[in-house]
C-alpha cells in the first residue's frame, strides 16, 4: 500500500485487493473489514486493514515496539 494515510477509501482497498468496489463496499457491511462512515464516505483504517490482512504485526511485542518509539 503506498498511501501513508491514516484512512483509505474503499476504491483503493478495492484496487489493491484486486476485487470490485461492492465487495469491499459489502465486506464492511458485513463487519469482514474495518470502516468508519464520515457523511456519505466510507473510509477505512489503514493500520487495521494492514492487521485483519496480516501484514502488520500486532502482536506483543509489535505493541512494546510502538510503545518505545
Amino acid at each position: 500500500m503506498k498511501s501513508k494515510a491514516a484512512v483509505v477509501t474503499v476504491a483503493e482497498v478495492a484496487e489493491l485487493l484486486g476485487v470490485d468496489v461492492r465487495t469491499v463496499t459489502r465486506a464492511t457491511n458485513n463487519g469482514d473489514l474495518p470502516a468508519l462512515r464520515v457523511g456519505r464516505r466510507l473510509l477505512i483504517p489503514r493500520l487495521p486493514l494492514l492487521a485483519h490482512l496480516g501484514v502488520l504485526d500486532t502482536g506483543p511485542a509489535a505493541a512494546a515496539g510502538a510503545l518505545a518509539s
